[in-house]
């Protein structure tokens, strides 16, 4: 394992995409939802509002589609509480990698009449290089297929969430 992000380029990348963000909503006179997608984005996701320039309301939804390191069925085990019908989302995540969550998730939202956000964004700290979802803000494009952990990120057995740099392992072989 080795360190592949240090605290410095991930707040450049969380600062990039906060002034984006912030920029094209600093006339807007109702503030956009940041969706927090459980547990992976929970660190970019506080470090992401906190640079915001501007007001926005929160609130937080809990996805997984990893067992390990191996990709199974998407599963929404808590949904986000705010009405967002009418409203520019932003769905904020860790990672974009095969894009199944955000494609899950985004569909969930933009199906049900109910909720009909006026537009909904995914962001992500990290994309893969080869994986693509419309309209996606990131901060990082990813160029090696290590295993990510740290920063929200779940290394081996769940642990190392808590760290604030990024690690990099080789992912298993099935």
């Amino acid at each position: 394992m080795k360190i592949l992000y240090n605290k410095e380029q991930i707040q450049t990348a969380v600062n990039k995409i906060a002034t984006e963000i912030s920029n094209k909503h600093y006339n807007d006179p109702s503030p956009p939802v940041m969706i927090c997608v459980l547990n992976g984005a929970f660190m970019f996701f506080t470090d992401l509002v906190k640079a915001l320039n501007i007001d926005c309301e929160i609130d937080f939804m809990r996805a997984k589609s990893y067992t390990d390191q191996s990709q199974s069925e998407v599963v929404i085990f808590k949904d986000i509480e705010t009405d967002i019908a009418g409203k520019n989302v932003y769905l904020v995540d860790d990672i974009l990698d095969s894009g199944n969550t955000l494609r899950h998730i985004i569909k969930h939202y933009t199906t049900n009449p109910r909720m009909a956000p006026a537009s909904i964004t995914p962001v992500v700290l990290f994309k893969k290089r080869l994986s693509n979802i419309n309209n996606c803000l990131y901060g990082i494009e990813l160029t090696d297929e290590s295993w990510l952990c740290g920063y929200g990120l779940d290394g081996p057995n769940g642990l190392m969430r808590n760290r604030n740099l990024i690690f990099g392992f080789e992912p298993e072989i099935d």
